[in-house]
């Protein structure tokens, strides 16, 4: 299962954690060729906001990648570029939101979380 923990403070995101991956290794091994859509979208989804922090909007943040994690902390920042942030990283939350709702449409209401969990964390 994926696990997303969203970080924030009130009404600020400070950044996210990702770890593990949608499918076993049995079940990668049992379905063959068959792609892992769900780990795939989260991960452009995440890398996409590392890339834009980074490349795009030039800012110097803490961030650790590994297979199947990725962690994300802006809190380092100065609150004008905590602030450039925000828009990458409310895209993400309600993009992970959208994905969600899009497997229990094809998977049932209690299926979905088989394969991936949304948490929202309050942090200092």
């Amino acid at each position: 299962m994926i696990k997303i923990r969203i970080f924030r403070k009130e009404d600020l995101r400070l950044g996210f954690k990702i770890e593990g991956h949608a499918l076993s290794k049995a079940e990668i091994e049992k379905s063959g060729d068959a792609y892992d859509l769900i780990c795939n979208s989260v991960s452009v989804l995440s890398q996409s906001v590392l890339i834009g922090m980074e490349e795009v909007l030039k800012l110097k943040i803490k961030y650790e990648i590994n297979d199947g994690f990725l962690h994300i902390d802006i809190r380092n920042l100065k609150d004008q570029d905590k602030e450039k942030a925000q828009v990458l990283l409310l895209t993400f939350e309600k993009s992970i939101e959208s994905l969600i709702e899009s497997l229990k449409l094809t998977f049932g209401n209690n299926k979905d979380s088989e394969y991936i969990r949304l948490l929202k964390e309050e942090v200092q």
